[in-house]
């Protein structure tokens, strides 16, 4: 391979591997020459190339950001789709089951000490957001998404910031009562659900994959079983 070659390489396994997730920018011209030891002109070569795959996107004046492979296969199929719906509901929760088992368990296999710190910075912003219902729902949001994008998974990690933003209100329907902009939880709801990312948090911490799992499904269950008591 010729150094053009190598650099694409070496940023599209970097991309599939979730060193950079998508959305987020990629180091600057100057940490990727010197990272790979080439000129300005073939890293430029190796960029537009990625580029014109899909992979990454310019912004001028600001750099190159990581590209959701999804994002463009996701939008035409759910045009039109009744986002609170509560079939809609109960089938995101379904791939939730799915998804996020084995998400938690990736975690606990490969995420870094850091990522780690960054999950248990996301547990303890849920407890701080108790005055708040939306706020909370925000953070506990944030937290799943935290433990998706430590999965270490591209498919994981690019379908959870695909679902988890655009159906917000219809994750989060089946446990909250909305009210105007607010959003608040029963206190035997709220209880259990503390206990349930308790669970998830302390399994992820001490990397027990098959107790994170576990709780992490039971946690899903039981907000399923919170929507199909409501139709």
């Amino acid at each position: 391979m010729n150094k053009v070659e190598i650099i694409s390489k070496a940023i599209e396994d970097g991309i599939r591997q979730c060193q950079w997730l998508p959305g987020s920018k990629l180091p600057g011209q100057l940490a990727l020459m010197e990272r790979f030891d080439v000129s300005r002109t073939c890293l430029r070569e190796a960029m537009t190339g990625l580029e014109m795959r899909g992979l990454i996107t310019s912004r001028h004046g600001s750099g190159c950001y990581v590209n959701n492979l999804f994002e463009l296969q996701f939008a035409e199929p759910m045009s039109g789709v009744e986002l609170d719906s509560v079939a809609l509901q109960l089938s995101i929760m379904e791939m939730r089951l799915v998804l996020e088992g084995e998400a938690v368990q990736y975690v606990c296999e490969r995420a870094t000490d850091d990522e780690l710190a960054v999950i248990a910075h996301g547990y303890k912003a849920i407890g701080q957001r108790r005055g708040n219902g939306l706020q909370r729902a925000k953070a506990d949001l944030k937290f799943h998404m935290l433990i998706a994008e430590s999965s270490h998974c591209l498919i994981v990690v690019s379908l959870s910031q695909l679902f988890y933003p655009q159906f917000f209100n219809a994750i989060y329907g089946s446990l909250y009562n909305v009210a105007g902009h607010d959003l608040s939880l029963s206190d035997e709801v709220s209880i259990v659900i503390s206990e349930q990312h308790r669970a998830i948090y302390e399994a992820v911490m001490l990397r027990d994959g098959d107790a994170a799992k576990t709780a992490a499904q039971e946690h899903i269950g039981y907000s399923m079983s919170l929507l199909e008591s409501r139709v």
